[in-house]
């Protein structure tokens, strides 16, 4: 009997815990908002302008091979004697490198394209890395369409794509393993990271978690308190936050106290939430989902922690560069969209090797996210990452979880009058099956902010 009552009071005890948590999305936008060239069209030439600097010397070609291309002059040397000024300073992209060629009108020299994904990359005009995958994703279902109209063998156009495929992902491997990174933190966003919960992003069928959460939080500090205290020790000697220095934290935790009933206490709150100290809606955790593969994202992890701050944690969920306990995860995430049934039909494997869902298996990454959602209501910030269809089955899973609160988009103002949020929004939606979940969570434009404004 005395057991089953102490267990009925534990899972009441359970069931009053709020814990309000932040999940923040971290994409390629927040590596260039730190001065990172890691977009899409910098790797493309890069690689070009590596070529150019082989086969041409600003006056003449010579041969040049590679597992991506092909490129033969007649002789050692092939002269140019009608170089064009804008061709003085080399080649420095694709289409400088096709116009010199097509300048020289021989067919003497031999031009082609070993790697057939990497021309339809070159060829094809694309913006993101997110791009990239779906092109990928677009030639595998041609092949598919193929198979099933023709109803012939197409293995080896799909061998030979997944090879292509291989052959670039190493390449990006490369190139971000190359490039000029620094440690430098911007405050701003380290600001925005360990923001406190506003109510005024919260979905209005969760705002109720927030009035309970509070509570918790003076809690946690009454009990950090009393801690300190036998170490003859302040709060504002540990915590340097300036509520704590000038003992607004202290004063509103009294006044809050001397309402002794709890429901009385967070009617209180509710109508005095936006007065109260920032400290006392901060979120318990926050778990930094990077989807790049380089390290940026570390430097705002503390050192160490508080009891009284937010803990953070990082899941490198795309894995990380030259990390073979958790190789980079480069491909397809859409498992929503309609070809990818008739993918799965076709019972062959090589159609699912670059599929993330199969690579997140690696690792327990995937799994300890679940776990994260589950643990406790979460806010979503979305940083740099565009919310593509190429992460759709993951990002579905996050936005329409019972658990989410709001989906806070941190866009890139472009310029003063044009900014991206509304392409996010967009991009955003399509991760949505429930339309009417989506315009609740999502915040709109009006608390939102730049995620950066360097």
């Amino acid at each position: 009997m005395k057991s089953g009552f102490i267990f009925g009071e534990c899972v009441l005890l359970l069931k009053m815990i709020i814990d309000m948590n932040r999940i923040i999305l971290v994409g390629n936008g927040f590596d260039k908002a730190h001065g990172m060239a890691t977009t899409y069209q910098e790797f493309m030439d890069d690689y070009w302008k590596s070529v150019g600097n082989e086969i041409f010397d600003g006056s003449s070609f010579k041969s040049y091979q590679d597992e991506f291309i092909y490129f033969k002059i007649p002789g050692e040397r092939y002269n140019l004697t009608f170089i064009l000024p804008e061709y003085s300073s080399g080649i420095t992209s694709y289409s400088k490198f096709k116009s010199l060629l097509d300048s020289c009108n021989t067919p003497s020299i031999e031009f082609v394209f070993l790697n057939k994904f990497f021309e339809r990359l070159s060829e094809t005009s694309l913006n993101n890395w997110v791009d990239v995958e779906n092109e990928y994703y677009a030639a595998l279902v041609e092949i598919l369409k193929s198979h099933e109209r023709n109803n012939s063998n197409e293995i080896p156009s799909l061998e030979k794509l997944n090879n292509d495929f291989t052959a670039v992902r190493r390449l990006l491997e490369e190139y971000l393993s190359k490039i000029e990174k620094t440690n430098a933190k911007i405050l701003s966003v380290q600001d925005k990271i360990l923001a406190p919960l506003r109510a005024q992003d919260i979905a209005h069928s969760h705002k109720m978690g927030l009035t309970k959460h509070i509570p918790q939080r003076i809690d946690k500090i009454d009990v950090e308190q009393k801690r300190l205290a036998k170490q003859n020790t302040e709060l504002s000697d540990i915590y340097d936050i300036e509520d704590f220095r000038n003992g607004n934290i202290q004063k509103w935790v009294s006044e809050l106290r001397a309402i002794e009933e709890r429901g009385n206490r967070r009617q209180q709150i509710r109508k005095c939430m936006d007065m109260l100290p920032s400290f006392l809606s901060l979120p318990e955790e926050i778990l930094l989902l990077t989807f790049n593969y380089t390290d940026t994202v570390e430097r705002y992890i503390p050192a160490s922690s508080q009891a009284l701050l937010p803990h953070v944690e990082c899941i490198y969920i795309h894995g990380r560069l030259k990390d073979k306990s958790n190789p980079i995860i480069f491909g397809y995430g859409d498992e929503l969209d309609t070809n990818y049934k008739a993918i799965e039909d076709r019972n062959d494997n090589r159609y699912l090797e670059y599929i993330k869902s199969t690579g997140y298996h690696r690792t327990d990454g995937y799994r300890r996210l679940l776990e994260f959602a589950e643990s406790g209501y979460f806010q979503i910030f979305i940083m740099g990452h565009s919310c593509g269809n190429s992460d759709r089955t993951l990002l579905n899973t996050l936005f329409e979880h019972s658990n989410c609160m709001s989906i806070k988009p941190f866009y890139h103002q472009i310029s003063n009058e044009k900014d991206n949020y509304s392409d996010i929004v967009r991009n955003i939606s399509r991760n949505f099956k429930d339309k009417q979940l989506m315009r609740e969570r999502v915040v709109n434009q009006t608390y939102c902010e730049p995620l950066s404004k360097n």
